[in-house]
């Protein structure tokens, strides 16, 4: 038997950036990946399965404009460098999710899971806190 990947992310107060509006956007992204996760492990209805990866789809576009905006109108320095790993997190994901769409398979949804959760232990934990440190929260 295929080792499942371990079932949830929890949401802690590491993923704590200091800034409120996107806090509540991690969180909720946190939450519809866990929300995918279990959908593929009970393997429920394909069409309910593309609903969620098409959700979580829209919720890291529109996650990434407002991220974008913050820090463009706080001047940050390391924007461009910032902004290309949303590109390449985006471009990975919608790759994975049209090969899984396409052809759905284990391998295929551990790959868009690592995905996911590479991006919340990685780039929330280091690039943005890096720029809450460096832009402040605002208002």
């Amino acid at each position: 038997m295929t080792q499942a990947m371990e079932r949830d992310l929890v949401w802690s107060d590491d993923f704590l950036i200091g800034i409120e509006e996107l806090d509540y956007e991690h969180r909720n992204l946190i939450d519809n990946i866990n929300e995918l996760h279990d959908e593929l492990l009970e393997q429920v209805d394909m069409d309910r399965v593309a609903d969620t990866l098409g959700s979580i789809h829209a919720r890291i576009q529109a996650h990434f404009a407002l991220e974008e905006h913050f820090m463009q109108s706080r001047k940050y320095p390391h924007f461009d460098e910032h902004k290309a790993e949303h590109n390449k997190l985006l471009d990975e994901y919608t790759e994975r999710m049209t090969k899984f769409r396409r052809n759905p398979n284990l391998d295929d949804r551990r790959a868009m899971e690592e995905v996911l959760r590479k991006w919340i232990l990685h780039h929330i934990l280091t690039s943005d806190k890096k720029m809450s440190l460096m832009v402040g929260p605002g208002s």
